[in-house]
C-alpha cells in the first residue's frame, strides 16, 4: 500500500515536513500563440497541461495520470468561436504589453528600469523569453500536513478562486462554460478516485 506522502516526490516530501502546502495535481488550459506561426496574431493554439508532484514510477498513478492527458487534450472544442475571438484578442493585449516590457515600457512609457544595464541583465531574458498566455481554466489539488502528522488535501479551481474571467461575458449562450465544467467534472472524477485511494491506504 502507498500513502500519499509516500507517493509524492523527495520534493514535495520535504516542502510537506516543512509545513509547506504542495500541488499534488494541476491541470491548466490556456491560449498562447500558435507554435508553428509564432508571429501571426491572428492565430492561437489551446493547450491543456497537466502538472503533478509523484514520484514517477507508480503504474497505477501514472495511468490515472495518462487518462487526464487523454480526458483534456481536445479541450479546444470546448470553447465557442465568440470566446475564442475574445481569447485571441485578450492574447494580443498580452502580448502587446510583453513587446512594451520588452521595450523597456510600461503603459507606452519608458520605465526607469530599463536604462539600467545591470538591473536589466537579468529580467531581460526572462521577458525576451516569455510567453504570452491567457488562462482558460485551471484546477488543482494541494496537500498539507497537520499538526499531529495527518495529512488533508484541498481543491480550487478558476471558478472558486477568482469567479469568471471576462472573455467569458462573449458566452452568451453558456454553451463554452457548460462544456468546461464538464470536462473539469470528468477530472475530478479521476483526481478524486486518486486521492481516496491515497487516502484510504494512509489510515
Amino acid at each position: 500500500m502507498t500513502t500519499l506522502f509516500e507517493a509524492l516526490d523527495g520534493e514535495a516530501q520535504k516542502d510537506l515536513l516543512r509545513d509547506t502546502i504542495v500541488e499534488c495535481v494541476a491541470v491548466v488550459v490556456r491560449a498562447v500563440p500558435d507554435p508553428d506561426r509564432p508571429d501571426d496574431r491572428l492565430t492561437m493554439k489551446i493547450v491543456s497541461e497537466v502538472f503533478d508532484t509523484f514520484a514517477p514510477g507508480i503504474p497505477w498513478i501514472d495511468a490515472e495520470l495518462a487518462r487526464l492527458r487523454e480526458i483534456c487534450e481536445d479541450a479546444a472544442g470546448d470553447i465557442t468561436v465568440p470566446v475564442q475571438d475574445a481569447l485571441l484578442v485578450a492574447l494580443n493585449r498580452r502580448r502587446k504589453e510583453q513587446d512594451g516590457l520588452v521595450a523597456g515600457k510600461i503603459g507606452g512609457h519608458p520605465a526607469a528600469w530599463a536604462s539600467d544595464p545591470q538591473f536589466m541583465a537579468f529580467p531581460g531574458p526572462i521577458l525576451r523569453n516569455a510567453r504570452a498566455t491567457v488562462p482558460v481554466w485551471w484546477m488543482a489539488w494541494t496537500a498539507g500536513m497537520e499538526d499531529d502528522g495527518m495529512m488533508c488535501v484541498d481543491y480550487e479551481d478558476i471558478w472558486s478562486y477568482s469567479g469568471m474571467d471576462p472573455v467569458f461575458a462573449e458566452d452568451g449562450t453558456g454553451e463554452t462554460r457548460k462544456n468546461i465544467l464538464k470536462r473539469m467534472q470528468q477530472v475530478n472524477g479521476v483526481v478524486g478516485r486518486m486521492v481516496e485511494r491515497l487516502m484510504r491506504e494512509g489510515t
